[in-house]
């Protein structure tokens, strides 16, 4: 079963008091619903690489989505 792997990104700004979160596609591939629930330790090592490795950015959710997903605010 194809499963969309999509992180929720949050990033704190002193001068903003509430968080700036955008979601963002980990993956996209076939894999076990159960395998994208233990997806932590992927989704740290993807953060690590990513533009989102600083400390300001935060993976505030994670779900695993059955099939295409499209992201919020992108349709």
């Amino acid at each position: 079963m194809q499963i969309t792997v999509v992180a929720l990104m949050c990033h704190t700004l002193a001068s903003i008091p509430q968080p700036v979160c955008r979601e963002e596609i980990v993956v996209k591939d076939e894999m076990p619903m159960q395998a994208c629930m233990l997806s932590q330790p992927a989704i740290a090592d993807w953060k690590r690489r990513s533009m989102f490795s600083g400390d300001q950015w935060n993976v505030a959710r994670i779900k695993c989505v059955p099939g295409d997903y499209v992201l919020k605010g992108a349709a």
